[in-house]
């Protein structure tokens, strides 16, 4: 009894780490293109001095990629500056809001909260039908491949401008 336990503990313990694993590629992928997007999409002027904010909301695996992406890199002459909120009101000037699919149902009410506060973000997110509810870029995969969907309707609405190469790129959706 206490080898099928052990065994049974042993197969879950390695389903989660498998499941970890993938997970982990898929936000390491993810931060490649959100690196790519920081010279794909002009910011309005306000936007091109000053660090280079790239936040995520809530709690996601994304965070640590982040981290990461703003010890190494920068996005232009801008320093890159991880953030991270928690919730609505703490939101506050960023160039880049990454949100993760655990907090989908929250998307229209953020992009609202972004466009009352006047910030021109680009939001980037990682759910089915988000285009619909806001999001700028939504992440995706297709024939097994990492792609993402782009909203130039969104990005303009939210005062940005996507430059022909990123909608070269993209699948477009309006």
């Amino acid at each position: 009894m206490k080898k099928l336990n052990y065994l049974l503990l042993s197969i879950v313990l390695m389903v989660l780490c498998i499941g970890n694993t993938q997970a982990q590629s898929d936000f390491r992928m993810q931060s490649v293109f959100i690196y790519n997007f920081t010279r794909l999409i002009a910011w309005p002027a306000d936007y091109q001095s000053g660090d280079f904010i790239i936040a995520v909301y809530g709690n996601s695996g994304m965070s640590q990629e982040i981290e990461e992406m703003a010890r190494t890199k920068r996005a232009g002459n801008q320093s890159i500056v991880a953030a991270n909120f928690s919730s609505v009101e703490d939101i506050s000037k960023c160039h880049i809001l990454y949100i993760p699919s655990n907090q989908s149902r929250r998307i229209s009410e953020i992009v609202a909260a972004l466009k009352a506060k006047n910030i021109n973000a680009l939001v980037i997110t990682d759910s089915r039908n988000a285009i619909n509810n806001g999001s700028v870029i939504n992440f995706t995969i297709v024939d097994n491949r990492h792609r993402f969907e782009l909203s130039q309707d969104n990005a303009r609405a939210m005062g940005l401008n996507p430059g022909g190469e990123i909608a070269r790129l993209a699948i477009l959706t309006d």
